[in-house]
């Protein structure tokens, strides 16, 4: 597994050695500047993309590249011994020839693969009221008061803060910043974001899917030691996702299927053919 990884690690820097400098940079310090193109190119070979790591992971990888580069960088100055660039230049080969053995055992999986579209659309008849059924999503803003042992004034205050608001005297995103009690909520100056049942506990979902345009503000109302009062932000409508929205991920899904079937029965005529083979002596 290590010498795999020593493998992967000098195919990048190979990568990295052809890669054309760009005008957009991810990474820059005194002495070093990371591409914006050195680093897609990394994220292509490891077979990623950038918004699908967080960011523990984007800055390990910055980390890495930054590392690998300042050490490239000092390339010049060291005097490498041929036969340390022979076994390098043995090492890219063994590298290559495992990534192209790759490539042809999922381009031979994918050989006889028959057309899928009319199972896919058995398939979305079937999951059509289930799994493409899209819930009611509300978006409202919040504000959010603690009770502190006294539900009448924190009353008192959302209400008189609700006819405020309702004359035009108050902003409801001025309001949260200046008398939430939900730190979080303030960040997003009150966005509850979209949102559909079970998200939220009944009496707040109860209370969204009440307003409208025409009726943005709720009644105050009190869920466990808190008060609330809600703004309509929007409405999207329950709605059924039609067979062309969902299509190439239903066909995804069934191709890859198919191709993790075929890879292993591949695989195993192989491996059948290998417990078959003859061993010289030496290497038994």
């Amino acid at each position: 597994m290590r010498f795999q990884s020593l493998l992967f690690i000098f195919g990048l820097s190979l990568l990295a050695l052809n890669t054309q400098a760009t005008n957009e940079w991810v990474l820059q310090s005194k002495n070093l500047t990371l591409s914006k193109t050195l680093v897609d190119d990394a994220l292509l070979t490891r077979g990623v993309n950038a918004t699908s790591l967080d960011s523990k992971h984007r800055q390990a990888l910055l980390e890495e590249l930054f590392i690998r580069e300042s050490l490239l960088a000092k390339q010049s100055s060291i005097v490498l011994k041929p036969e340390q660039l022979a076994v390098l230049d043995k090492q890219v080969e063994e590298f290559r020839k495992s990534q192209l053995s790759r490539l042809v055992l999922e381009a031979l999986s994918l050989e006889q693969a028959p057309d899928f579209e009319p199972r896919a659309k058995e398939l979305y008849e079937v999951r059509k009221a289930t799994a493409y059924q899209l819930p009611l999503r509300l978006r409202v803003r919040i504000l959010e008061k603690s009770l502190r042992g006294d539900e009448a004034a924190v009353r008192q205050q959302l209400e008189s803060i609700k006819q405020q608001v309702a004359q035009g005297k108050l902003d409801f995103k001025a309001a949260v910043l200046a008398d939430s009690d939900a730190a979080d909520k303030k960040l997003t100056e009150g966005d509850s974001f979209w949102f559909h049942q079970g998200q939220k506990v009944p009496a707040f979902y109860t209370a969204a899917a009440g307003l409208s345009a025409e009726k943005p503000l709720s009644e105050v109302f009190i869920y466990e030691d808190k008060a609330y009062l809600l703004q309509f932000i929007g409405r999207q409508e329950a709605m059924q996702q039609t067979y062309l929205e969902v299509k190439e991920k239903i066909l995804a899904e069934l191709t890859d299927a198919y191709k993790e079937e075929q890879r292993k029965l591949l695989l195993e005529q192989i491996r059948t053919a290998f417990s078959q083979a003859e061993i010289a002596p030496a290497y038994q």
